[in-house]
């Protein structure tokens, strides 16, 4: 008769424990009695159980994974951000697993538990949102990371951008060149760096007396083709703001290349300056003004507070605010005559 084969779930509803404690307990990880631990232990040489490498997470053990939960893969700056903390990641000998959550709170969730389930080093969270997002964190014994966003009431480490000050230096830049007319394309309404970036650009056009006229306002998901559909709408106004303080690098590139059709230009006509810096603004045929967000920091940064956290799991969580730098390029000029 075969041998039934086990798994930690399985030792788990054995014992009437969580399989977190069972995790903790096989790997080493502190947090569990020493009288349970050799409970565990003695249960796993009667039944003949041998934990999968994969599921171990102990610093002295050579296979470590890392889950890694981002948006959309499809962004080049999160994928250049993966790639960054992929790199960085392997250096200290853990793998990293990436899940694609298409921006729905509902995968970022069942993307949390298949980690707790399959007993993963640690999670790593790129577009959190929701204040749900940020209490299941809370409630779970993962070492984890947020980037590139801050959620409410969340109280683990997260290394971010300025995007306060991201907004404020954008519509900054435009005043500086003589803009007064100047619109905002946003991000999703829950987005921690769209909020503070549209509050930044709030306060430069407040500091300078300029009026924000909701005509000139829009909301994209940061995707190319809504850029572009984005910018059908901007053609068929009356009046036009000069320039534009766009979301993001993808989203720019979308309503750029809409308005170029249209048989505007940029910068001569309409300027437009975003956030990212992404890989290929810098191109020749793209020049895009931008607001760099430091991708190569960001992400060996969220490694080195994921490893302190794995090293030390009763280190005192930070928060890590870096500093937003303009690149100005060939998408912003002087306002039009």
């Amino acid at each position: 008769m075969k041998r039934k084969e086990y798994t930690i779930t399985d030792i788990a509803k054995s014992l009437d424990v969580s399989t977190a404690t069972v995790s903790r307990a096989l790997s080493g990880a502190p947090g569990v009695s020493k009288k349970l631990r050799v409970k565990i232990a003695d249960f796993c040489d009667e039944i003949g159980y041998r934990p999968s490498p994969y599921n171990r997470s102990s610093t002295n053990q050579k296979l470590k994974i890392i889950a890694l939960i981002l948006g959309d893969i499809r962004n080049p700056f999160y994928s250049n951000l993966a790639f960054i903390i992929q790199k960085y990641l392997r250096e200290e000998q853990y793998m990293t697993m990436v899940f694609n959550s298409e921006y729905e709170e509902e995968n970022e969730l069942d993307f949390i538990g298949m980690a707790e389930r399959f007993d993963f080093a640690g999670l790593m969270l790129i577009t959190a949102q929701s204040p749900e997002i940020a209490q299941r964190l809370d409630n779970t014994a993962l070492p984890k990371v947020l980037v590139n966003r801050i959620l409410p009431n969340y109280t683990g480490n997260s290394v971010l951008t300025d995007n306060f000050q991201a907004g404020y230096e954008a519509a900054l830049h435009l005043i500086n060149l003589g803009h007064r007319d100047i619109g905002f394309i946003g991000g999703t309404q829950n987005s921690s760096a769209a909020i503070q970036r549209f509050e930044g650009y709030s306060q430069a056009m407040k500091n300078y007396s300029l009026n924000i006229s909701e005509e000139f306002l829009w909301h994209s998901d940061l995707k190319m083709e809504t850029g572009q559909s984005i910018s059908q709408k901007f053609i068929q106004l009356k009046h036009r703001p000069t320039a534009i303080v766009c979301i993001n690098d993808m989203t720019s590139l979308g309503f750029i290349d809409g308005i170029k059709k249209a048989g505007l230009r940029v910068p001569e006509d309409l300027s437009v300056i975003s956030f990212d810096d992404i890989p290929i603004a810098s191109l020749h045929d793209i020049q895009l003004t931008t607001i760099s967000q430091h991708a190569e920091e960001m992400g060996k940064t969220a490694v080195a507070l994921m490893l302190k956290q794995l090293s030390n799991p009763n280190a005192q969580p930070e928060r890590i605010i870096m500093t937003p730098q303009l690149i100005d390029r060939k998408t912003t000029g002087p306002i039009p005559n």
